[in-house]
């Protein structure tokens, strides 16, 4: 199976998650740190170049690995409209954030050791 867009070519590792029947990954999780940064899933999809409705989606997804909710909106006009993460997301954030730094740790001699042996072309 090719990967795209490793345009490095070197081995690497990306953390996903299996809660219930979906994963959890950085791209979902840097959406939600994005739309507690904005306020704004509309602004958050932007700001990643997602379409609204993809983001919406996604947060949809990842929400439903959840029985509490990971972020709240608030509709109307003023100060306070938009949408924030609740404890559980930000919690959510930080955990996985810290847990990928470790399993890059502890896998980067494998990855060197994968990057020498590699084949270039």
């Amino acid at each position: 199976m090719k990967i795209k867009n490793n345009k490095t070519k070197k081995p690497g590792i990306r953390l996903k998650v299996y809660v219930r029947e979906d994963m959890v990954g950085g791209g979902k999780l840097e959406l939600l740190r994005i739309v507690g940064e904005t306020g704004s899933i509309s602004a958050a999809a932007k700001k990643m170049g997602l379409d609204y409705k993809r983001a919406w989606f996604l947060l949809d997804t990842l929400q439903r690995c959840f029985k509490d909710p990971l972020y709240v909106t608030s509709r109307g006009r003023g100060v306070s409209r938009g949408t924030v993460l609740t404890e559980l997301g930000s919690q959510l954030i930080i955990r996985f954030n810290k847990t990928d730094k470790k399993v890059k740790e502890v896998t980067s001699s494998f990855l060197k050791w994968l990057e020498e042996n590699q084949r270039l072309k």
